[in-house]
């Protein structure tokens, strides 16, 4: 059977079909008709020797109602068994399903709608960039299996019994009452019973201990199967809310997602609590609501189509440094059909590097976030091309993944979104861009903190979300006491004018302490606006006098805040939508290099995230830079990175 419990679940449907009535029932030949009453009769004189004793219809439903009453009490025994040996799941699994009754099975095997839609949401795992070791999908395979084994053993037993009227469809009524624990002589009667006559009787005799048996196992394998699957909704519930596996700071190591379905018990109850019948409905508002969400889901469609379509294969090694346009070798045609794999438009085959396929290769290098997009081939571009389909399947799931994981990933109708890896904020409103900015985050430099003897990454943009609460016009930059005692200090002791030309107050509080800040002008480090709100570790976005630096394909120079490419188009965006202020208005506030706060009446959502894989307004996959590192130490198995760490005083001298 393969993966996935597909094959099961078509034996399923199958299998419960085939055990409707007599008239739909395929005819079974060979050992299954040899058990008929025609061949009990003509059994050889050793069996004959151990004659079946014939039970009226009485004792018949005698037995069957002592046997569906004992399966009924055990039952509560078997759903705590099954309870205790699922580990962490076993407190989701007795709160919410204390009561034995299936959750995705009838009594008489079938799945339920429900049921079916959570086979179809787990067949979808990849879809979403999930593990799917954490879905026990081939115990719930095993269970699948077990389940269509025994419904089409009650089938063979009943097929057995068609010779002698009306005993295969009384038979049938007896499976149901062992499933479903009601039933009673009546009902076998209605069945075709009370017409079963000697022969009938007999037949059915002979074959009650089996039907008993089997009527056991039927019961005990859906609950196992029912049971399989609830784990693998607790799982689904853990996967989309909680666990954090591609995080690279908040990591959660797999022995701690497995933990959580015990620790987190309490949440997944609740988001459970009224799902039963409609599970998968449910599941489904798992999912982030983020535009890009959806959109990365057709990316992975895409991708995979190609990838099992057997990908691209490496570039043949390039003999110059590099290739561009005009050309004529077979590294060209070697990169157009490569090209063409991926759906680029390359133009007919051919060796000769020609406008067409440099117009593909500009798309291309744009599309990988590469330094150059001139279309000259060199060694970044052929290491983007020679990526294999398969890993970018992967890149598209780890993206995916951090949608599920990120603070922002049911973000509301207006919104603003960075995406540190593309270096690029986005203001969405119901589900659409309408605002696209290039921006700066922070350096992925080593650096040290002398006031806090904290050493490493520490000029990374956080990954994080927030409430913009204000905007400043003509801000001032308050530089902080390590910005003042290595930079602005040594400047003013080398150039006494250095305050007065560069904007720089000293001002001394009540208090005694000394402020430094930098008023507004074309000098100061904010330029001429900054978008705050309230966050632990005061980032914001705001403007920059070095516009030059967005000229750059990757933008990673800041230590830590966000500069924006055109902050003042964003500013009338936001001032016009909360306070009716205009574009002259704003550039009259920042002429007077005053600093001017505007509170904002409805806070607006900053959302701060890391995905490597977008798709743009024209539906394009793109894959951008892996600037910090965070999708190289994923694949690694090299999560939670290491940012920064204390240093040792003494290890801080000369520094």
């Amino acid at each position: 059977m393969r993966h996935l419990f597909r094959p099961a679940f078509v034996l399923l449907i199958a299998g419960a079909t085939a055990c409707g009535s007599r008239e739909e029932a395929p005819k079974r030949k060979g050992a299954a008709v040899a058990e008929s009453a025609a061949a009990v009769e003509a059994a050889p004189a050793a069996e004959a020797a151990k004659p079946v004793a014939t039970l009226s219809l009485t004792q018949i439903a005698a037995q069957v109602a002592a046997e569906a009453k004992k399966l009924h009490d055990e039952e509560p025994a078997l759903a705590a068994k099954l309870q205790k040996a699922a580990g962490p799941d076993a407190k989701v699994l007795k709160s919410l399903y204390g009561d034995p009754t299936p959750r995705f099975y009838g009594r008489d095997g079938q799945l339920s709608e429900d049921g079916q839609a959570l086979l179809e949401l787990l067949a979808q795992l990849d879809r979403h960039g999930l593990d799917k070791s954490g879905y026990r999908l081939s115990q719930i395979d095993a269970a699948t299996k077990k389940v269509v084994e025994t419904l089409a053993a009650e089938h063979e037993t009943q097929v057995a019994l068609e010779k002698t009227p009306h005993a295969a469809l009384t038979a049938a009524a007896v499976s149901t009452w062992l499933h479903t624990s009601q039933g009673s002589e009546a009902e076998l009667a209605h069945a075709g019973g009370d017409q079963l006559g000697q022969p009938g009787l007999l037949a059915l005799s002979g074959a009650l201990p089996q039907l008993l048996i089997q009527g056991r196992a039927t019961r005990e394998a859906i609950e196992l199967a029912d049971n399989e699957l609830a784990r693998a909704v607790i799982r689904y519930v853990v996967d989309f809310t909680l666990a954090k596996p591609a995080h690279p700071l908040l990591y959660t190591p797999p022995a701690a997602v497995r933990k959580l379905a015990e620790t987190q018990a309490d949440k997944i109850v609740a988001t459970l609590g009224a799902a039963k019948g409609h599970t998968a409905e449910v599941l489904k508002k798992l999912w982030p609501t983020h535009p890009q969400y959806l959109l990365l889901q057709g990316a992975y469609d895409t991708y995979k189509k190609l990838a099992d379509a057997g990908g691209w294969q490496p570039l043949p090694k390039l003999t110059t440094k590099k290739v561009q346009k005009g050309e004529t070798n077979p590294f060209v045609g070697a990169m157009r059909e490569r090209l063409r794999l991926e759906g680029y438009e390359v133009g007919p085959a051919g060796d000769r590097y020609d406008d067409t396929l440099l117009e593909a290769v500009k798309t291309f290098q744009a599309r990988h976030q590469l330094e150059s997009s001139d279309g000259v081939v060199g060694k970044p571009t052929i290491v983007e091309l020679d990526v294999p389909a398969e890993q970018r399947v992967k890149q598209i799931q780890l993206a995916l993944e951090r949608y599920r994981e990120s603070e922002g990933r049911d973000p509301g109708e207006f919104y603003i979104w960075v995406n540190i890896a593309f270096q690029q904020l986005w203001v969405y409103d119901d589900g659409q861009i309408i605002e696209t900015h290039k921006v700066i985050c922070g350096n992925n430099d080593t650096d040290t903190d002398q006031q806090t003897l904290v050493k490493g990454k520490i000029n990374r943009t956080r990954m994080f979300s927030q409430k913009m609460t204000r905007v400043i016009l003509a801000p001032r930059w308050y530089p902080t006491q390590r910005v003042i005692e290595l930079e602005i200090g040594p400047k003013m002791a080398k150039d006494p004018l250095f305050k007065e030309k560069e904007g720089y107050v000293m001002e001394v509080q009540p208090d005694g302490k000394e402020v430094v800040y930098q008023k507004g002008g074309k000098t100061n480090l904010l330029g001429d606006v900054k978008f705050q709100g309230p966050n632990k570790y005061n980032i914001y976005l705001h403007d920059t006098p070095f516009r030059a630096l967005f000229s750059k394909v990757r933008r990673t120079f800041s230590h830590g805040c966000i500069r924006v490419q055109n902050p003042v188009e964003l500013a009338e965006l936001i001032l016009g939508r909360d306070k009716g202020m205009g574009r002259q208005a704003i550039k009259d506030a920042i002429a007077e290099k005053e600093e001017v706060e505007v509170k904002l009446q409805a806070p607006i959502p900053v959302h701060i995230d890391y995905a490597s894989v977008a798709v743009d307004d024209e539906g394009r996959v793109q894959f951008g830079a892996d600037v910090y590192g965070y999708d190289e130490a994923y694949f690694a198995g090299a999560l939670p990175v290491e940012e920064a760490k204390e240093y040792k005083a003494a290890s801080a001298r000369g520094l």
